[in-house]
């Protein structure tokens, strides 16, 4: 078998799918996963063939489509498995502005050739895939910068590394409401995001007697689903959501991640909820997140060295008085403070973190209510989206 592609088109799509491409470690060896490689005739359009490229790495399966300029070979369907990293490597390294079309030739080995280069990589074993069925539980679809702005605003509080954290991504798909959300926390920070959808049921779900679930909850590694910022490219991104695992397809290119399985310590994400209805709400500060931002810049080159703890008060000519704890710096942030406000110490950090979630030029709303209660944030009173930063012991 052998093909002809455009060498960017090509390098493309292996960036694409390269997050997918593992090692396995057994024992003292280490093996490269392979990519599966995918031909056939019957996929024949006016530019060429379409190929389809797939990596799996056991958390998550990566499928993306490519054009074949000229495809020869004896069999209507052809699939070769090729060293995964090399795959990569090599054709990224090949892309180098040279508009040169790009072969790549399968025999006994891989040999891929672009213009005076010529370089030959292992055949690998046939990979574990996963395809995707018609047993989906629910899908919808959603505009693709709509759903990574969700995903980046909810999908990023996290900590893979730490004890006693879930280091996951909540998804919830809310069929009872028509929404779908996303949450995560670290513990320090938390975020709850959403946007309104249309949901489709599968048939069966429909048929008389079925039962009508009113939502499902999921739960994926942070850390797998943060590249989907740069796998989803099309205008718009379909998800499913299955037994095992979420589906997700822009244009020709589908994301699949397993469910995480939670244990003992599964995301509690109607704690999550009940937390900030439940939020006394005792002050109101009505800021632009801009003004806020500019006096942390100043407090933490002031507080270099030290715990960037903010120690936040009420100024008496008006808007909030931001101070190191021994007070060698003391910056004040103009806004409007309503009810009962109640001094708070924030890590300026974490804070910072958090504002970077909301348009620096809009003015946001911060509820502080008891001490034992984290700082509610949202853009717009009425909104459903939030953010809770935890307040410091003194």
């Amino acid at each position: 078998m052998k093909f002809t592609v455009e060498s960017s088109r090509f390098a493309e799509c292996m960036r694409k799918i390269q997050p997918a491409v593992g090692v396995t470690k057994e024992k003292k060896e280490v093996t490269e996963n392979s990519v599966r490689l995918t031909m056939t005739k019957k996929q024949k359009i006016k530019e060429g063939y379409i190929g389809m490229a797939v990596s799996f790495d056991g958390k998550k399966q990566l499928f993306s489509a490519f054009l074949i300029n000229e495809l020869e070979m004896e069999e209507e369907d052809y699939d070769a498995y090729i060293s995964g990293k090399k795959l990569c490597d090599i054709t990224n390294a090949l892309n180098n502005g040279n508009e040169a079309p790009l072969s790549l030739e399968v025999g006994k080995n891989c040999i891929i050739k672009k213009g005076g280069n010529q370089v030959q990589i292992p055949l690998g074993e046939e990979p574990v895939i996963i395809a995707p069925t018609n047993d989906w539980l629910v899908r919808t679809t959603m505009d693709t910068k709509k759903f990574l702005e969700i995903l980046f605003k909810a999908g990023r509080f996290y900590d893979s590394g730490a004890d006693g954290v879930t280091g996951s991504v909540c998804i919830r798909f809310d069929m009872e409401n028509g929404k779908f959300q996303m949450s995560s926390t670290d513990t320090y920070k938390l975020a709850f995001y959403g946007d309104s959808v249309k949901y489709e049921l599968p048939d069966s779900a429909k048929e008389e007697g079925s039962e009508q679930k009113k939502e499902f909850l999921y739960q994926v590694d942070g850390d797998q689903l943060k590249i989907l910022t740069r796998f989803l490219t099309g205008k718009n991104t379909e998800i499913c959501a299955y037994e095992k695992y979420l589906y997700f397809k822009s244009e020709a290119d589908i994301a699949m991640f397993m469910i995480k399985d939670a244990g003992d310590n599964p995301y509690a994400l109607s704690g999550v909820i009940s937390m900030a209805n439940g939020h006394s709400r005792a002050s109101k500060i009505t800021a632009l997140p801009k003004d806020v931002l500019e006096i942390l810049d100043v407090f933490d080159v002031a507080n270099q060295g030290e715990e960037p703890f903010v120690y936040i008060t009420k100024n008496k000519t008006g808007g909030l008085c931001f101070s190191t704890k021994a007070k060698t710096y003391k910056g004040i942030v103009p806004c409007k403070v309503e009810g009962k406000f109640k001094d708070m110490i924030l890590n300026s950090k974490f804070f910072r973190m958090v504002l970077d979630n909301y348009d620096k030029e809009e003015a946001m709303s911060i509820f502080v209510g008891d001490s034992n209660e984290g700082i509610l944030l949202k853009d717009a009173e009425e909104t459903e989206d939030f953010n809770i930063a935890i307040r410091m012991a003194e």
